[in-house]
């Protein structure tokens, strides 16, 4: 069974929980052991990042702690290294390990312009700049249901099912234009259910 190094355990202090958890299931399915390099930045820290170009960005989730940087090992030498074979490896099982938790996440290995393979955050369109728990500081009481993350990526599921769905339509025959509107009727549809679930229970006290 696989364990952090305290460097890992180090660089993991800070980071969101649910980030955590993504982080400790890849851990254990990825078939890449890996190390964690860094985690939640302190504002010079970042500075001196964009500064020397290795950062383009003083808006990075680092700085509110949701994001990590990984390297991953080399199977054979055992040893860190910085190489697209390995992330095109490892950026996938971070994702399934996402998706297991049911936590939405984004590798900078999928972004066009800065392509960033060791970093992984959480989705901001689910995860905002708010503070989440310590505990330090107690997590304030939801004043919206729209503060959910249930209902948020809810929200976004809906909305990529949708937009798959409308993407993929002009390359098809009318058969399978039928099939893929089967599909992401199917998706839309599991997306209202658990919002109206999730509103449902917030209106009876359950937040």
């Amino acid at each position: 069974m696989r364990a952090y190094s305290q460097r890992s355990l180090t660089s993991l202090n800070g980071i969101h929980p649910d980030l955590r958890r993504v982080i400790d299931r890849a851990l254990e399915d990825s078939p890449l052991d890996f190390a964690v390099i860094e985690g939640l930045r302190t504002k010079d820290r970042q500075e001196k990042l964009v500064a020397s170009g290795a950062s383009q960005t003083m808006n990075s989730r680092h700085l509110t702690g949701h994001a990590v940087d990984l390297l991953p090992l080399d199977p054979v030498t055992g040893r860190g290294e910085f190489a697209w074979p390995l992330y095109d490896q490892l950026g996938p099982a971070v994702k399934t390990a996402a998706r297991r938790e049911g936590v939405p996440i984004v590798w900078g290995g999928d972004w066009t312009r800065f392509k960033d393979g060791p970093h992984f955050e959480l989705d901001r369109r689910v995860y905002g700049e708010d503070k989440w728990s310590t505990p330090e500081t107690p997590a304030q009481g939801r004043t919206s249901a729209t503060q959910s993350r249930t209902v948020r990526a809810s929200a976004v599921t809906v909305a990529s099912g949708a937009g798959s769905a409308v993407a993929a339509l002009s390359a098809l025959d009318s058969v399978a234009q039928y099939i893929v509107l089967a599909f992401a009727g199917v998706v839309v549809l599991s997306g209202i259910w658990i919002m109206r679930e999730r509103l449902r229970k917030w209106a009876g006290g359950h937040r």
